[in-house]
């Protein structure tokens, strides 16, 4: 687990909630709360929780990018006209069984 500056306790959290989502709000920092010592959860500001999230997002388009490569570079691929061809062929299958 990535260190905050900032851990507290639920119980210290409940007591304290407004200072604590201020100072989120307005640091961008993470807080880390537990139970009896032991991490429960992880509190972000929208914002930096939607930069998360964009970032991860982007990760994964990158690797997806990058396996697309790699597939093509192994050969793995379907030409558009042989999927044309199966979609039409199943696009005429489907339209005879509603005939």
């Amino acid at each position: 687990m990535i260190a905050t500056r900032h851990t507290q306790s639920l119980t210290d959290f409940r007591q304290n909630a407004t200072e604590t989502l201020e100072r989120i709000g307005r640091t961008g920092e993470a807080e880390l709360i537990t139970v009896n010592g032991e991490a429960k959860a992880v509190l972000l500001s929208p914002a930096a929780y939607d930069a998360m999230a964009r970032e991860l997002e982007h990760a994964r388009d990158v690797e997806a990018i990058r396996r697309s490569i790699k597939e093509l570079d192994e050969g793995k691929f379907v030409t558009l006209e042989a999927m044309q061809k199966t979609t039409r062929g199943k696009l005429a299958t489907v339209k005879a069984a509603q005939k």
